[in-house]
């Protein structure tokens, strides 16, 4: 990452391909015990239903009662500080991804998912706040004095990270912005030893640069066709809100008043349906 970035299609394709070594961070920064049966890897893009924007997970895994976002950060994007010293940007956004990942995860609930747990992983290729390379962030009601643990947020510096860490963890991390990740090629861990191989043989020339940026065009234009799909079945909606209105009694400038909508179009709709 320290040649190519921290991109989100690398972070993808390290991850993706190398199951057993995001366990090991999944696990050592959660403090969890999954196993690869455990977890389906999905990177697909959700719609904020309130303000329709793309969100786009770098790596989301779905478990049975689980769901968890792992996201990379490179650099700082704004330096503004809030009373505690923490970067309020990145607070923010780590909140919102939080909030986002947890709210879609009501539609699962058919599925059995009531129980879930949402939890959301920042990885900062900088410095932030604090004593400790891995910080938990949960959710707190002074009101009630009440902590839930059902929406949590870890914070993980790379660069806080020692530089001779015995754990495999700390290992795990540091081969992401380590500059040569051939000291790794005899670790005593077998996935360690799997990733920097593949880091280490990442094609970084400019076909193979061309090839991924033809992939991610083509994730969005599929991204494209789902949300023309969605404004379609938005507007069917629309379409029925108006006619039911239409049918109780209210004419077409009440109804575009009372729908934010273009009178012409709101006229359109009940000549034409």
């Amino acid at each position: 990452m320290h040649e190519i970035g921290l991109t989100d299609y690398y972070f993808k394709e390290l991850l993706e391909n190398n199951k057993d070594y995001l366990l090991v961070l999944v696990n050592g920064i959660c403090g969890l015990n999954l196993k690869e049966e455990d977890i389906e890897i999905t990177n697909t893009e959700e719609r904020d239903s309130i303000t329709y924007k793309t969100i786009n997970y770098d790596i989301k895994l779905v478990c049975k009662n689980m769901r968890i976002d792992f996201e990379a950060q490179k650099e700082i994007v704004d330096s503004t500080k809030n009373q505690y010293g923490e970067y309020e940007y990145d607070i923010n956004r780590a909140i919102y991804y939080a909030s986002a990942l947890h709210s879609s995860s009501y539609g699962y609930k058919e599925k059995g998912y009531d129980n879930r747990k949402s939890v959301v992983v920042f990885l900062y290729n900088y410095d932030i706040p604090g004593t400790n390379y891995i910080q938990l962030l949960k959710f707190y009601n002074k009101e009630l004095m009440a902590e839930y643990d059902n929406i949590m947020i870890f914070r993980v510096s790379l660069v806080k990270i020692p530089e001779n860490g015995k754990m495999e963890l700390d290992r795990a991390l540091k081969l992401l912005i380590q500059p040569n990740v051939e000291t790794y090629f005899n670790d005593k861990s077998d996935t360690i030893r799997r990733a920097a191989i593949m880091l280490n043989e990442y094609d970084k020339s400019e076909k193979a640069a061309m090839l991924r940026e033809a992939r991610r065009k083509a994730e969005l234009d599929r991204i494209s066709e789902l949300e023309v799909a969605e404004r379609k079945g938005r507007n069917k909606e629309q379409i029925e809100v108006i006619k039911t209105m239409h049918s109780n009694g209210f004419d077409a400038d009440f109804i575009s008043k009372a729908l934010s909508l273009d009178l012409e179009y709101v006229k359109h709709v009940l000549e034409n349906n």
